[in-house]
C-alpha cells in the first residue's frame, strides 16, 4: 500500500472513529437498509413526530423499552426515528442517522386503526435498528377491569390508549386468555352463577359454552396451535388439569389428591406446566400435555408458588410469583441453571399474574397494594417497570397477544 493510501485510510479511520456508531452500532446503508453491524445495550435515539400524542406514544414507547435510550441532540444519538399518522389506519416510518441528518430507511405501516400503524411503525423501528430485534407494541392486551362495580373482560392496546369492553354481564369475570390469532378470548364467568368457561369470539361478538362441568371450571389456556385448550376442573372434588383436544375429547391429566391451577403452555405445546399443593404448599409442576408423569420444578424462593407463565421466545424460562416477605414478588425459573433467578420485581404489596410479550424480555403484570391494582410492564433484563393502565385503579390478570 503506497503512502497516499495508507493516508487516506487513516483518515477514514479517524472520521469512523468521531462518529457515534463506531464500536457501537457501526451501521451500512444503502438504499433505504439499516445494515446493524453490532447492537448496544441501549442505542441511543431521538424520537419525533408531528403530532403531538403520537410523539407522547414514543417518548413513552422508547423509555419503557429497555433496549433504548431517548437523547434530545442527533449529535448523541445512533439514529433520528420520526413517525408521523398518515391518514385513517398508516403511519409514515422514517429512520436518520448523523448530523446534518440523512434519512436512511422510510416505510408506511398499516394497521387495523391509526393507533396501530403507529404501534406498527415503533416495532419495525426496532427491527432495523437493533439487528432483527422482535418488537411488541403492536400487540393487544385482554384484562379484567372492575371499575364499574363489576368485572368484567376489556382490551386494548399496551398503553391503554384506546380500551374497549367486551362484556357487561355485571358479574365476576375471570382470567382472559387470548387464542394465539387474537381472534377470541376464552374466560371463565359467573353469569349462569356457577364458574363456567366460556369462548368470545371477536370477530362475530359471539359467545360460546366450552366447560360447565359441576363445580369449579377456570384456568383455561389455547395451546400455542390453537388446536388444543388446557383447563382447570374440579367436578365438585379436587381441581385437576385437564386437556380439551380439537376433537372435543376431554382428558384428565393429573387426578391428583392435590389442587391444580394455572396451567400454561410450552412454547411447542408438547408440556405443561402449573401449580398444584399436592405435597404442602402450592408449587410450580410439569408434565406432558399429553399426559404422563409430573416433576415438580426446584424454585426454592418460596413456600407459595404459583401463576406460571412460560416464555414464547426462550422455553428454559417460566415467569411466576411467589410469597416473599410481607407479599408478593414476580420471579423467573431458569432450566438451564436449573435455579431460579433473582426477584424481577421489588413491589410493596403484590407483583402477581405475569404474562410474557412476544420479545421473550418484557413481562406485564398485575401490582395490588391495598384498594388499588394496575398494570405494570417489567423489562426482565433492567427489571425496570412502569404503570401502563394509566389512572385506572382496578385493572388486573393482563394477557398479551401479538
Amino acid at each position: 500500500m503506497n503512502l497516499r493510501l495508507t493516508n487516506l485510510y487513516r483518515t477514514a479511520l479517524l472520521i469512523a472513529m468521531a462518529t457515534p456508531f463506531f464500536g457501537l452500532a457501526l451501521a451500512q446503508y444503502d438504499g433505504g437498509v439499516v445494515e446493524v453491524v453490532t447492537v448496544p445495550d441501549s442505542t441511543p435515539v431521538v424520537v419525533r413526530s408531528g403530532n403531538s400524542n403520537t410523539k407522547a406514544i414514543l417518548d413513552t414507547a422508547f423509555q419503557i423499552d429497555g433496549r433504548f435510550s431517548i437523547v434530545r441532540s442527533a449529535s448523541d444519538a445512533h439514529y433520528t426515528i420520526a413517525v408521523d399518522p398518515v391518514g385513517s389506519n398508516s403511519a409514515r416510518l422514517s429512520i436518520y442517522s448523523g448530523v446534518p441528518e440523512k434519512l436512511m430507511f422510510t416505510e408506511t405501516l398499516t394497521g387495523d386503526s391509526s393507533l396501530n400503524a403507529v404501534y406498527q411503525a415503533i416495532d419495525r423501528a426496532v427491527y432495523k435498528t437493533r439487528r432483527g430485534d422482535k418488537g411488541f407494541w403492536a400487540g393487544k392486551l385482554a384484562f379484567i377491569n372492575e371499575e364499574s362495580g363489576a368485572a368484567e373482560v376489556c382490551v386494548s392496546d399496551l398503553l391503554f390508549q384506546s380500551v374497549v369492553q367486551l362484556t357487561n354481564d355485571r358479574v365476576s369475570a375471570l382470567g382472559p386468555k387470548w387464542s394465539p390469532d387474537g381472534n377470541a378470548i376464552l374466560y371463565t364467568s359467573y353469569r349462569s352463577g356457577f364458574p363456567d368457561i366460556y369462548k368470545l369470539d371477536l370477530r362475530t361478538n359471539s359467545r360460546q359454552v366450552i366447560a360447565n362441568f359441576k363445580g369449579l371450571n377456570t384456568g383455561a389456556r389455547y395451546s400455542p396451535d390453537g388446536s388444543r385448550i388446557a383447563m382447570i376442573i374440579s367436578g365438585g372434588t379436587n381441581s385437576d388439569v385437564w386437556v380439551r383436544e380439537a376433537s372435543g375429547r376431554m382428558m384428565n391429566l393429573t387426578k391428583s389428591r392435590g389442587l391444580e391451577a394455572a396451567p400454561a403452555w410450552s412454547p411447542d405445546g408438547t408440556r405443561l406446566v402449573f401449580s398444584s399443593d399436592e405435597r404442602g404448599g402450592p408449587q410450580l409442576y410439569v408434565m406432558p400435555s399429553v399426559g404422563g408423569s409430573s416433576r415438580r420444578l426446584a424454585t426454592n424462593v418460596s413456600g407459595d408458588c404459583a401463576q406460571p407463565d412460560w416464555n414464547p421466545v426462550f422455553d428454559n424460562q417460566i415467569a411466576f410469583s411467589a410469597a416473599m416477605g410481607s407479599g408478593r414478588q414476580i420471579i423467573i425459573y431458569d432450566s438451564k441453571l436449573g435455579k431460579s433467578l433473582p426477584a424481577v420485581t421489588n413491589e410493596s404489596g403484590d407483583a402477581i399474574e405475569p404474562h410474557w410479550l412476544s420479545d421473550g424480555r418484557h413481562l406485564v403484570y398485575t401490582h395490588r397494594r391495598a384498594n388499588r391494582s394496575e398494570i405494570k410492564i417489567v423489562d426482565t433484563l433492567t427489571r425496570k417497570s412502569y404503570v401502563i393502565s394509566g389512572r385506572r385503579a382496578k385493572v388486573s390478570q393482563p394477557s398479551f397477544v401479538r
